[in-house]
């Protein structure tokens, strides 16, 4: 403190001295008289920017702008209570910066000097502090505003003080309706509900609580709560999460609906981790492998293999985790081997899908009991076996019997009718010869016994065309086939029957036994269209190689003659697949109502 203040306060405690010089507020002193500077406090000289010699050659009109000096004039014989309503000033820093402040005054006398004690406060950064604080409480105004989550904030006394948009949405009440009031009386369902009890303990423990409950109001929404306590209150924040609770409860009953389906399937499906831990284990695979589910649960799902196959299945287990398939089928033919627990092999039709458990990845095994199948299936293979050889030799003993029937008919039948045809004819010869009229009906009798014999004799021939068609074993299938469709054509003219041939393959012969077999096939197809069809046309279509056939035959007309199915009851079509099966060909019958049927064979060599 200079000498000149120390005189002023001579008189005075040294605690007043030691608050003047220690105050943190900027505190100076000068004469009434003079207007000089007297005094000054450390906080001034940091306030205004001057060091202690330059401050005390200062004027009182020195701290003041030129435009003020007047109103400082007039300030200076006011009475207190007047100076009281004046404390609001424009002063000046060293750097010539204006500064708004606040001053306090007190007259100081000592002997017969005057002067004046003024404490200064710093008005400008209090205005830019409580510019601030305006702006952070818009900020977070507009934070709490704008947030998705409700909020609100409760006093001490369960009175609302802020309620923000979404908190009115949620609580259906506009915040004119809540501010002021107590939470409890708004909202008497919540008086002792999960909501009151969570609160009060938030505030008794001042700990921060988090809750999920159903709406305290009856509105069918559920709540997820957060509620801070304060010295002030509580603030609470919550979000209506109906929609996840909804999707939960969908989740919760989806995995309840789940868990039944897999235990009621009489599939065993086993869940192991990706080293092949058996983590779930349902009731169809107890029945599979004849083992409890405690029994296994935690154990490797090695038990449940051969021997054979279990050291490389940990490996297969770990590559189906880390690739990008979410499910595939094990083993050739989706089957494998099991073990039962009495040590049974069993054959298993297997697929294993991967899913994840949180942060656990699962794999997922359904396995179904095959082993009786396959063996019916086995048995009904050997069976089609033997059907297939049994039918090979029908097959061959019919063309044998064909062939024997055809020579017989030709050879014995045929050549007796030519007998008794050339014995008839000399029989007539020689009544000519004798001149002897025979009687009328004698003639007549003769002439109808003509007519019966060639009649005989045509008939012979069709039969032994249609058991075996010379032109198929001289020519081959092709020059068969354009004579029978010629011969279809003239006893059905109302029909337009056509042969067509890729050119590659009209000179082409193929083996005896395929060439009868496709052309029966074609026969009977034929048949089939003219008498059942109604088509107006029936085209006969054929292209192969000398290693493949492929006859088709079709028309325009009814459909319908095989099952959806593709099975039949037609017996033409069952022989004529039969007949194609023993000469390892197929016939496939492709038929729909309305529009027409296509009879196909196909047949290529082994390789």
């Amino acid at each position: 403190m200079d000498l000149l203040t120390q005189g002023l306060f001579a008189g005075i405690d040294a605690s007043y001295h030691e608050v003047f010089s220690s105050s943190p507020s900027p505190m100076w002193v000068y004469d009434l008289q003079t207007l000089r500077m007297l005094g000054v406090n450390q906080a001034a000289l940091t306030f205004y920017g001057y060091d202690r010699e330059a401050f005390l050659r200062l004027g009182l009109r020195d701290l003041h702008p030129e435009e003020e000096h007047e109103r400082l004039r007039e300030s200076l014989d006011l009475p207190l209570i007047e100076r009281v309503a004046q404390r609001a000033w424009r002063h000046r820093n060293r750097a010539g910066e204006a500064i708004q402040v606040d001053i306090v005054t007190q007259d100081l006398q000592q002997g017969g000097a005057r002067a004046r004690l003024v404490m200064v406060t710093d008005l400008s950064r209090r205005r830019q502090q409580e510019r601030v604080r305006q702006q952070l409480s818009r900020r977070v105004t507009d934070v709490i505003e704008n947030m998705t989550d409700a909020f609100f904030a409760l006093d001490r006394n369960w009175c609302f003080t802020y309620v923000n948009a979404h908190a009115e949405k949620v609580l259906q009440r506009s915040r004119e309706e809540l501010l002021g009031c107590n939470v409890w009386e708004k909202y008497p369902a919540a008086v002792g509900s999960i909501y009151q009890i969570e609160y009060e303990r938030a505030l008794a423990e001042s700990r921060t609580t988090r809750f999920e409950a159903p709406d305290a109001d009856g509105l069918n929404t559920w709540l997820s709560v957060t509620a801070y306590p304060s010295r002030e209150g509580l603030a609470v924040y919550f979000r209506d999460i109906s929609e996840k609770h909804r999707v939960e409860r969908a989740l919760r009953q989806e995995r309840q609906v789940l868990a039944s389906v897999i235990n009621a399937t009489d599939d065993a499906i086993v869940a192991t981790d990706v080293n092949g831990r058996i983590r779930m284990f349902n009731p169809g695979a107890e029945r599979v492998f004849g083992y409890a589910c405690q029994a296994v649960l935690g154990q490797s799902m090695a038990l449940l293999l051969p021997e054979a196959a279990r050291s490389a299945h940990p490996l297969h287990l770990r590559e189906f985790a880390a690739s990008a398939t979410a499910s595939r089928s094990l083993g050739p033919g989706r089957r494998v081997q099991g073990v039962r627990s009495d040590g049974q092999p069993i054959e298993l039709e297997a697929t294993i899908s991967k899913v994840s458990q949180g942060d656990e990845l699962l794999l997922i095994a359904c396995l179904r009991d095959v082993t009786e199948r396959i063996g019916r299936d086995a048995e009904l293979q050997r069976s089609r076996e033997q059907l297939s050889d049994l039918t090979q030799r029908l097959m061959a003993q019919e063309r044998t019997l064909v062939r024997g029937l055809a020579q017989t008919l030709h050879d014995h039948l045929g050549q007796t009718m030519a007998a008794i045809r050339m014995a008839h004819e000399t029989v007539l010869t020689f009544q000519s010869d004798q001149g002897v009229a025979p009687a009328p009906e004698i003639v007549r009798l003769q002439a109808q016994m003509g007519v019966l014999m060639g009649h005989a004799v045509s008939q012979i021939r069709q039969v032994l065309m249609d058991l075996r068609p010379p032109l198929l074993e001289e020519r081959g299938l092709l020059a068969a086939l354009d004579n029978e469709v010629r011969n279809r054509a003239l006893t059905h003219p109302r029909v337009e029957l056509s042969l067509r041939v890729a050119a590659a393959s009209s000179e082409l012969r193929w083996p005896a036994e395929l060439e009868y077999a496709a052309f029966m096939v074609a026969r009977e197809a034929i048949e089939n269209a003219l008498r059942h069809s109604g088509s107006p046309s029936v085209l006969v279509r054929i292209a192969g190689t000398a290693h493949a056939l492929q006859l088709e035959v079709l028309d325009l007309g009814h459909g319908g003659m095989a099952e959806p199915d593709g099975r039949t009851r037609h017996l033409g079509i069952l022989g004529m697949r039969e007949r194609a099966q023993t000469i390892g060909a197929q016939v496939r019958i492709d038929s729909t109502p309305g529009r027409g049927t296509c009879v196909s064979f196909s047949w290529s060599a082994p390789p």
